[in-house]
């Protein structure tokens, strides 16, 4: 996606509906969970995901007021799910298929952020960009190592 031409509110307001639609998704998805490990993991991303919108909207009614913490720790990307072919979910998916799903979509967020971080990398929206894009990633670690805990141990 080029993003050379954008404008900080059009990469705030697509990112506030890039995070309702991952909110909506995980907390959906979290109610009809049957592993309780799946719920509550569904439900800390559907949080996190409703926090970053909160920020998003924030920031697009008063950017000047954005203050980001910035995340220190250095998050490891898996790529367990990069390879696996990209489908889209089914209401009837199984655990396995949420997991590829939600990963794949986390990293498509993050991949998106990074790429505003850097066309914004001298101002705080490119700041906060860049932490958002990290906790993307983050998100992304914690569906694959379920996926891998989960499914890839049962084989």
């Amino acid at each position: 996606m080029d993003v050379s031409e954008w404008t900080i509110e059009k990469a705030l307001t697509t990112g506030a509906e890039m995070e309702l639609e991952s909110y909506t998704l995980y907390s959906q998805t979290a109610e009809k969970a049957v592993y309780p490990g799946a719920k509550v993991l569904l439900t800390e991303l559907a949080e996190d995901e409703k926090r970053h919108r909160e920020y998003f909207l924030q920031a697009l009614d008063d950017p000047s007021s954005v203050q980001i913490k910035t995340i220190q720790e250095d998050i490891p990307d898996l790529k367990i799910t990069d390879k696996l072919v990209k489908v889209p979910l089914d209401p009837k998916a199984d655990y396995p298929q949420i997991l590829i799903f939600s990963a794949q979509r986390e990293k498509a967020t993050h991949d998106f952020y990074a790429q505003i971080a850097r066309k914004l990398k001298s101002t705080e929206i490119g700041k906060m960009f860049h932490v958002f894009a990290k906790e993307e990633l983050r998100h992304k670690y914690l569906l694959e190592k379920e996926y891998d805990d989960i499914v890839l141990a049962e084989m």
